[in-house]
């Protein structure tokens, strides 16, 4: 009898190579790991494949990224999806990578920046203007595809290695910022950088500004609550006071929303789903949120509002008259907090804060939290600055949102947690002292 030829991938993850060895009369020929195809029609299939993967993640978020769907967007059969790539960790991974080999998200270049008040050309402040309205342009999709894959990191060993590799890479170029720069400290100085480009990115991408909005802020001293608002601060509306079993349904629904939300990191959310969560009718979860949306709304605002309550805690211990160390201390305290014990609740907020950017009908909601915030800001800067912009309570915000990102989507490590602290010192006291970079 003939023995069969049988042609498996070599791999760990295939253990069916030592299955078919087993086989009497059959032979079992190997080869390597899958590397990038060397025919042309491959390469390039692999690279719309990739392509197809970044407008999904940008589009629709992890949650909504499947082979059928990455192969939908990018014209290429199903087949040729798990042809290329055997998970949908590897198109994550490949994704990834091919934004990091671009060099250019979250690594602007000093050739690609024009003039932009302040500095002129070919300083860190010009080369952050100039990144932020990329994002706003050319480069929403890839900055959207890049924020999604940083708020998920912390749920993968896989994904906080794309996330620590990213962040390497990042900091080399803000290390090359803060030494052009010619400041004292140049490793506060480069994570000052980081936190500022990883925070304002958010902000970006959420409210939209144009061009002509952003160079009004950075340039021309204008109020980013008036101009990047449009005068829409209304807060989310609230419900009506329920009462008996309608109260403990609605709790019950938004419950399990915020579960969704927290530990999955889910903002693909039906209403059906959650009210089946909550061991509930469909018909309970749509008579208290019509649309999915509005349920999102609810979760992020009571997201909010316990951040909220966490930061009063914390307050309620201090005394006496607001200082600049004492708001360091108090700052560092509350981001502590965030970044280890509420990590995955504070990464929600944010995460919801993309979904607004696909969804209009939630950026009202969150423009209210962001303009929220940004007067709490003032109101603390206010007391102990004798010269602040409008725009410096947007930067102090920027900065806690940018460093906790970085520091949860990286696996906050003792190390760097170990920084904090300084690093608030040193961007609070250039903040109120109006000795700012930006």
């Amino acid at each position: 009898m003939p023995a069969t030829h049988v042609l498996v991938e070599d791999s760990p993850e295939l253990p069916v190579t030592r299955r078919l060895s087993a086989i009497p009369g059959t032979r079992v020929r190997t080869r390597g790991p899958k590397r990038a195809p060397a025919q042309a029609r491959s390469v390039e299939t692999r690279k719309r494949i990739i392509e197809g993967a970044i407008l999904v993640l940008a589009d629709r978020g992890i949650a909504g990224m499947t082979h059928r769907e990455i192969a939908r967007t990018a014209g290429v059969s199903l087949a040729s999806t798990t042809y290329h790539f055997a998970s949908k960790f590897d198109i994550l991974a490949a994704a990834s990578q091919e934004m990091l080999d671009e060099d250019t998200l979250l690594l602007p270049r000093d050739d690609a920046a024009g003039p932009s008040g302040k500095g002129g050309a070919g300083c860190p402040r010009s080369w952050l203007v100039e990144f932020l309205i990329k994002v706003g342009r050319e480069q929403r999709v890839r900055s959207a595809c890049w924020t999604e894959i940083m708020l998920d990191a912390p749920r993968h060993p896989e994904s906080l290695a794309l996330a620590r590799r990213w962040f390497a890479a990042a900091a080399k170029v803000w290390s090359e910022w803060a030494f052009s720069s010619g400041g004292d400290d140049n490793e506060l100085a480069a994570r000052s950088y980081g936190d500022i480009t990883v925070g304002l990115l958010l902000f970006v991408l959420v409210l939209r500004p144009t061009e002509d909005d952003l160079r009004a802020v950075f340039d021309g001293g204008e109020d980013p609550l008036d101009r990047w608002g449009h005068g829409e601060k209304a807060p989310a509306a609230k419900p009506a006071r329920l009462t008996g079993k309608s109260a403990v349904t609605r709790e019950a629904i938004l419950t399990a929303t915020l579960d969704e939300l927290v530990s999955k990191g889910q903002t693909a959310i039906g209403l059906k789903a959650m009210a089946s969560k909550a061991g509930l009718s469909p018909s309970g979860a749509f008579y208290h949120f019509p649309t999915t949306a509005s349920l999102i709304e609810a979760a992020q605002h009571r997201l909010f509002e316990n951040a909220k309550d966490r930061y009063r805690i914390v307050a309620s211990l201090e005394r006496g008259e607001e200082s600049l160390e004492r708001l360091i201390d108090r700052t560092t305290v509350i981001f502590f907090r965030e970044a280890t014990e509420y990590a995955l609740e504070s990464l929600a907020i944010y995460r919801v804060w993309l979904e607004a950017s696909r969804q209009p009908s939630l950026q009202s909601a969150i423009w209210a939290d962001i303009a929220d915030q940004h007067s709490a800001w003032r109101r603390l800067l206010t007391p102990i600055s004798s010269s602040l912009r409008p725009l410096d309570p947007l930067l102090s915000q920027a900065l806690f949102t940018g460093k906790l990102i970085r520091l949860v989507a990286s696996g906050s490590r003792t190390e760097d947690l170990a920084h904090v602290r300084r690093e608030f010192a040193h961007d609070l006291t250039m903040i109120s002292s109006g000795r700012f970079w930006v």
